[in-house]
């Protein structure tokens, strides 16, 4: 039988100590893992806080997965001050402007990233986890032409080389192509760097299927032969609609995607951002996606992330209905 996982993801204190209580805390909340953010300032400054963290969630019995958060802003999380250092690596926009964002062919950032990742593995987690990779995408206001990356130099190049003729302004079937091919170029090269070093990969995708982040056919990803697990994560609040329909559909998605290559799953729950009073539908959440098969649960994030701006509202009330949605999906396993 499949062994149910519940993890949280845990950041926001970089104190040893104050670990050592807050573990005593995810364990009373029915985790059995905890994915630890690795953002760029950790990688300069917490390095050994970070092995520490690791080793802290080992001796406790729990499994530890490290995140490549805000890394270079293609991944979910900070802003990134190595694009300073390194501006030529920007994503450049169809409407010809620089972002903040790394483009995926910069062989600067892919070197550099890979030395994150050695980083990254030398913690001795259990797993390298990319944390919903994106490319730039913006709706505009009233139904115009989206605005989007990349579009810099390298990507026209490539693009001139790949489709024999220059790079449009307009996200068409083959620009579409273009960025999901660049992103699966991107996550071949670091997920087999990772497993070349012994090392496991996970890799969160946004629930989208209109290939705005480059991610438009979640099968290719899935058989990249170093992808391990593949998750997503239908976070519902903040939206119009139902937690129950929105979570089964993206649940059913993930697992035949999975299934059909082989692979791990795991979906996150949205324990962040809570109104007051609906605290409850994480637990719903939760059942619904027991329900639909998946055995891999993880919740953003550790006491309704309130050690954030985007905090639950009540946070102590979410981090309990975080706790009570693992206890039920656990004890039916």
């Amino acid at each position: 039988m499949e062994m149910m996982k519940t993890g949280i993801a845990y950041h926001g204190n970089r104190m040893v100590s104050h670990f050592r209580d807050d573990i005593r805390d995810i364990i009373a909340h029915n985790c059995t893992y905890v994915v630890h953010m690795f953002s760029e300032n950790d990688y300069m400054r917490h390095r050994q806080v970070l092995k520490d963290l690791v080793r802290i969630t080992h001796e406790h019995g729990l499994e530890a997965w490290i995140d490549s958060w805000g890394m270079g802003r293609i991944f979910a999380g900070e802003v990134s001050g190595w694009l300073n250092e390194y501006p030529d690596s920007r994503q450049v926009l169809n409407t010809g402007k620089s972002v903040g964002m790394t483009c995926l062919y910069s062989r600067d950032y892919r070197l550099a990233l890979q030395d994150w990742a050695k980083a990254a593995i030398a913690t001795e987690a259990e797993m390298v986890f990319w944390d919903e990779p994106r490319l730039y995408f913006s709706s505009s206001a009233g139904g115009g032409e989206p605005v989007w990356g990349c579009r810099c130099a390298r990507c026209q190049a490539r693009y001139r080389d790949t489709y024999g003729y220059a790079m449009p302004t307009e996200l068409t079937e083959d620009v579409m192509e273009f960025r999901h091919q660049s992103a699966l170029d991107f996550f071949r090269e670091m997920t087999d760097f990772v497993q070349a070093r012994g090392s496991r990969n996970s890799l969160c995708l946004m629930p989208s299927t209109d290939a705005r982040f480059g991610d438009r056919n979640w099968d290719d990803f899935a058989a990249l032969p170093a992808v391990d697990n593949l998750g997503t994560d239908p976070y519902w609040y903040g939206q119009s609609i139902g937690v129950q329909g929105y979570v089964a559909d993206w649940s059913r998605r993930l697992l035949e995607t999975c299934r059909r290559h082989g692979k791990d799953h795991h979906l996150w729950l949205q324990s962040f951002a809570v109104p007051a009073g609906r605290e409850v539908e994480i637990v719903m959440a939760a059942e619904t996606a027991y329900a639909a098969g998946i055995r891999n649960l993880a919740a953003w994030g550790f006491r309704g992330s309130d050690a954030n701006d985007y905090r639950a509202l009540r946070p102590e009330v979410a981090w309990q209905a975080v706790g009570e949605a693992f206890r039920r999906v656990l004890w039916r396993w």
